[in-house]
């Protein structure tokens, strides 16, 4: 039986598994980036703007969208993206607001806290 690529990403796990016995190291956890985008209410702009991280293979751990209260003329969406550096958060940053009906990106970030004790 012949199975058709339907253009998602491949499921491998290149990771091997740590060997039993041998010490778990805890290593750096990278921030969270919260990027809060403020776009005219179109119906391109939200598929404009998740195409950028698209673009870049990256999946955000949270995404909401809402048109803003106001004048609802304006879309509000917050992404949040894990384990990523500022200079990361930058670039993508700066090629949203090159984007389409984009008015205004803000970025935060948010130190995650480690849950293992």
């Amino acid at each position: 039986m012949q199975t058709q690529d339907r253009g998602h990403a491949p499921h491998s796990s290149t990771l091997s598994p740590r060997p039993s016995g041998s010490p778990r190291r805890k290593r750096k956890a990278l921030p969270t980036q919260c990027f809060s985008v403020q776009a005219l209410a179109d119906p391109g702009t939200l598929p404009r703007v998740i195409g950028v991280f698209a673009k870049r293979g990256l999946v955000p751990s949270r995404l909401h969208a809402h048109r803003a209260p106001a004048d609802r003329k304006d879309l509000v969406v917050d992404i949040h993206l894990a384990d990523t550096d500022t200079e990361q958060a930058r670039l993508i940053a700066q090629e949203l607001r090159r984007q389409f009906c984009v008015e205004a990106v803000l970025v935060a970030e948010q130190q995650d806290v480690p849950h293992d004790r």
